[in-house]
């Protein structure tokens, strides 16, 4: 059985109370007035590997990133080393004829 804070509507007392889920709400132990649960934000955490920087990008710039690596491998090159993937297609052509 898990334990509910509540707050009195009219005299603003706060208190805890064990007891069961789906349970009707008391009245309030000072002035026997309505009283309402009190909900409080719940804590995230992220641990692990799965929570990179890449993962809050907008989709452009994922498919732009993919595009890159993807000419890097066509030249057979590192990413980032190949020549190819910086130069324009135009000034590849230029030094080729």
């Amino acid at each position: 059985m898990p334990t509910y804070e509540y707050k009195c509507k009219q005299c603003d007392h706060q208190f805890e109370l064990w007891q069961e889920v789906g349970a009707d709400a008391p009245a309030c132990p000072e002035c026997s007035a309505e009283v309402q649960k009190v909900f409080h934000p719940v804590r995230t955490i992220f641990k692990g590997s799965g929570f990179y920087i890449t993962d809050s990008r907008p989709p452009a710039a994922k498919s732009a990133e993919s595009s890159e690596s993807k000419s890097a491998e066509s030249c057979g090159a590192k990413e980032g080393s190949c020549a190819c993937a910086a130069e324009p297609a135009s000034a590849a052509d230029k030094s080729s004829s």
